[in-house]
């Protein structure tokens, strides 16, 4: 296992069918890479008491949520790993949350060679094949696997 100083945590939330993103002021965090070969993370975050309704929700309702994990330094992208709450734990003056969840990864769709023969297949060729192959290569999709 892995250790990292949390710097930085965000949620994405859904209402009405638009998404936010909410960000969670810290105390204090740690997120532990587990090393497992499956992409297991834990995120543990020492937050307001403030927040304590917030995470209650997220806990009771056990659906995956969307984080947004900074570590080490604030200038590092984030990343996007999709979690439960798995612990609350009030304490004198904090909340200590448990996040579980998988760090979420964006691949190609396509193999660049694969496409441009396809497109090729079709037809296209000179500017209409750049247009085709420009418009298709950058498509990614998420997967929690590496």
């Amino acid at each position: 296992m892995k250790t990292f100083k949390l710097v930085g945590l965000k949620i994405e939330e859904e209402a009405l069918k638009e998404k936010t993103i909410k960000e969670i002021p810290l105390e204090d965090g740690l997120v532990l890479n587990r090393e497992d070969g499956e992409n297991s993370w834990l995120i543990e975050a020492l937050i307001s008491k403030d927040l304590q309704p917030f995470f209650e929700k997220l806990f009771d309702a056990q659906t995956k949520i969307r984080a947004f994990v900074t570590i080490s330094k604030k200038s590092n992208a984030p990343a996007q790993i999709v979690a439960k709450v798995r612990t609350l734990t009030p304490l004198d003056q904090h909340l200590s949350i448990l996040l579980d969840g998988r760090l979420l990864t964006s691949k190609p769709i396509h193999d660049p060679e694969v496409l441009l023969r396809s497109l090729m297949g079709q037809g296209l060729s000179g500017d209409s094949l750049i247009e085709a192959f420009s418009g298709n290569v950058h498509q990614r999709k998420e997967t929690t696997r590496l």
